[in-house]
């Protein structure tokens, strides 16, 4: 975390670079610091997300990959990015960025949108522009973790979205995790957290990402849910992908494991009665654990990109 001081440092320096368009010596000299100096709390400030860049990439999509996506799985739309990129983290910044377009057109006054969060939707959250405004709830859909990675920081993500809309941000104050599922059970028992629930399954709009349980890569390793062991013994038992840390099996089934029982947030029957659940999720690695994911029945709108989208067509 950035204290408090040095906090504002940051935000001023950056809005001498990035609004009165200072020279970082122009900004030294105010400031009575050397250049290097500048140039390392802008660095800072990028990388702390003081300071957030959106580049608005043109959006082309793929409307016959989509149109088939729509057909064989029955979603009320798909959008298939259609792009060059083969970096995988800037073909996920994109395909957020067209998510966040998508969503931005979605949200109407008095809507209440649940978030699950994960890499991909973190970065939806940061492609949202700034000058969209709605008057919306912003619901956190599952618990927190305690020593988390900014994009499993499920309460700050909430409030920066609602922030961002001018929104009303509304948590889920429990742990993402229990210790068994007895303790999960007592958990969700309490009036707080069960309220909270309530909330998260009466939304309007659920945006979700789908992890495809690799332990080289997996959210689960990285926030400390599961070990990269677990994550194998689960695949070779039939696990293929999860969605709102929730595991399921390729025709899109809960997978039978106790982590499952132990999550603290809205599961997949839940999510399936959400009117509008967007899932957002990228890459030929993701093509198995997304076409489980739409054999589920939970998703409603799909958005990936389309090499992406072709190979979930030839796996089904």
């Amino acid at each position: 975390m950035i204290d408090a001081a040095h906090h504002e440092l940051l935000a001023k320096v950056a809005a001498m670079y990035y609004e009165r368009d200072m020279t970082q010596n122009d900004i030294a000299a105010a400031l009575e610091l050397s250049r290097v100096k500048i140039h390392r709390l802008l660095k800072e400030a990028r990388e702390s997300q003081v300071v957030r860049i959106l580049i608005d990439w043109p959006i082309k999509r793929s409307r016959e990959l989509e149109a088939l996506l729509v057909d064989r799985f029955g979603l009320e739309r798909a959008l298939a990015l259609q792009t060059g990129a083969t970096d995988a983290s800037l073909l996920r910044r994109r395909t957020a960025q067209m998510a966040a377009r998508y969503l931005e057109s979605a949200l109407v006054d008095g809507a209440a949108l649940s978030i699950c969060f994960g890499s991909t939707t973190y970065e939806v959250i940061s492609a949202i522009r700034p000058d969209i405004q709605a008057d919306v709830k912003v619901i956190q859909a599952t618990g927190s973790l305690s020593h988390a990675l900014k994009e499993f920081d499920s309460s700050a993500l909430t409030r920066q979205l609602a922030q961002k809309l001018g929104g009303e941000a509304l948590y889920l104050s429990s742990p993402l995790l229990a210790d068994n599922a007895e303790a999960a059970a007592i958990i969700r028992d309490q009036v707080v957290v069960g309220q909270a629930l309530d909330l998260v399954r009466r939304a309007d709009i659920a945006l979700v990402g789908i992890g495809d349980l690799d332990p080289a890569s997996s959210g689960f390793v990285r926030a400390g849910v599961a070990d990269a062991a677990q994550l194998r013994l689960w695949r070779s038992k039939g696990a293929i992908g999860d969605m709102a840390w929730q595991i399921f099996d390729r025709e899109g089934q809960p997978f039978p494991c106790e982590l499952n029982q132990r999550i603290i947030g809205i599961t997949l029957d839940e999510l399936r009665a959400v009117p509008r659940t967007i899932a957002v999720a990228v890459g030929l690695n993701k093509a198995a654990a997304i076409a489980g994911a739409l054999k589920s029945g939970v998703i409603n709108v799909l958005c990936t990109d389309e090499a992406t989208a072709a190979r979930v067509l030839e796996i089904v």
